[in-house]
């Protein structure tokens, strides 16, 4: 268990219950629960005489995304050092973009080795 600060905590639950309401991480209870779109409109209403449509806001969406930024703010830097990372190569092979050479010969090198 780690030790948070009473900030962390606040941010880190207010995080969990945002996270939770929109639905993003399965469980069995989840199935009760309205599907949240991951936007900040939510709909939108075409009102008869106006020229624009009227957009209805997301809320839950709106603060999730608040609260996670608040959380990562004072999220403690060890979990961000500790957090796996493509950029420092913590998947090995299977996250490595470098090309491989060719095994087969294609066409092109074919001809070209004919002439």
């Amino acid at each position: 268990m780690i030790t948070l600060t009473q900030e962390q905590t606040r941010a880190y639950n207010r995080f969990i219950k945002a996270r939770d309401r929109m639905g993003l991480v399965p469980s069995a209870r989840d199935n009760s629960k309205p599907w949240v779109r991951c936007a900040d409109v939510q709909s939108t209403v075409d009102i008869e005489g106006m020229n624009h449509p009227l957009f209805e806001q997301n809320d839950e969406w709106l603060e999730y995304k608040e609260a996670s930024l608040a959380w990562w703010a004072v999220e403690p830097q060890f979990r961000k050092t500790e957090r796996m990372s493509s950029i420092r190569g913590d998947y090995g092979q299977s996250d490595n973009w470098d090309e491989r050479t060719t095994q087969i010969k294609d066409t092109f090198s074919t001809l070209r080795d004919d002439r």
